[in-house]
């Protein structure tokens, strides 16, 4: 891995003095440095270059922030699935989970070619007018103003159709299963199964229970009834949506594929950050 690219939370002062000293340590190692171009003023002091396509160009992306910085991140992701180094900086941490003083050992490692690679499933969300978008945790349907009960019909491939009465619809990873839908009283789904998870919010009617979907079989999402409705991606977009829309949601074309930390797994980071176990 030649070229290591960063995604940073600019806001944060430790993203960028932690990025600086990595930054330092990689050009040491002889490795090339790049930049988003909105972090250009950065570019000089890091002895870094800038590029429109940060996650095509890079060959490892390291994100330094918290799992709102690395969501960010997997939405740049576009014609390869580059792998990324997620350091935690922020207060929750299920998916960026290496802390800043492991971040060079990590790098290390996979400079060595002795890291953990794993790969998870991005979901591929189809829009009402045909355009697709990719999410990391989660999909959610929901009401823009005052909570309501939505009727929805959910189709899993061929399968008949599933009807729902309820305040919205989760769907999410099973990375996102520990956010949004954790909340909602769905199930924690390890992050080696891949699945699509599927969690009423506040169900009235039809679905009551979280539903587990294979993630190859294309599931439709048909809005019966309801107005001023929202889907809301990744808590970052918001898409407005319209009665008789129909939302597709399946396997993304690329893996998120991400270094694991060798100190910690997936029962640790769910005693630290839930008191589970």
């Amino acid at each position: 891995m030649q070229r290591i690219g960063f995604v940073l939370k600019r806001a944060e002062e430790k993203a960028v003095t932690l990025g600086e000293e990595i930054s330092r340590f990689l050009v040491r190692s002889g490795k090339d440095v790049l930049l988003e171009t909105s972090c250009e003023d950065l570019a000089a002091g890091w002895n870094a270059k800038t590029s429109d396509h940060i996650c095509d160009d890079s060959d490892l992306l390291v994100v330094l922030g918290g799992d709102g910085t690395l969501l960010r991140a997997a939405s740049l992701l576009n014609c390869k699935p580059t792998p990324i180094l997620g350091v935690n900086l922020g207060r929750v941490g299920f998916i960026a989970e290496t802390s800043p003083h492991e971040a060079i050992p990590e790098l290390r490692s996979v400079m060595e070619g002795s890291a953990i690679l794993v790969k998870r499933i991005l979901l591929q969300v189809t829009l009402p007018d045909g355009t697709t978008t990719r999410v990391l945790n989660d999909a959610v349907i929901h009401w823009g103003g005052i909570a309501r009960i939505i009727d929805l019909g959910i189709r899993v491939g061929r399968a008949r159709e599933i009807d729902l009465r309820a305040d919205g619809l989760i769907v999410s990873t099973p990375i996102g299963s520990s956010a949004y839908s954790y909340a909602a009283h769905g199930p924690l789904v390890h992050p080696d199964i891949e699945a699509v998870l599927l969690t009423p919010i506040c169900p009235y009617a039809g679905l009551k229970r979280p539903l587990l979907v294979p993630p190859d079989v294309e599931t439709d999402l048909i809005l019966k009834k309801g107005e001023e409705l929202m889907l809301t991606l990744d808590g970052r977009t918001t898409v407005p949506l319209n009665q008789g829309d129909t939302i597709r949601v399946q396997r993304a074309p690329l893996p998120f594929v991400m270094v694991k930390s060798g100190n910690r797994d997936y029962f640790d980071v769910l005693k630290e950050k839930l008191g589970l176990l």
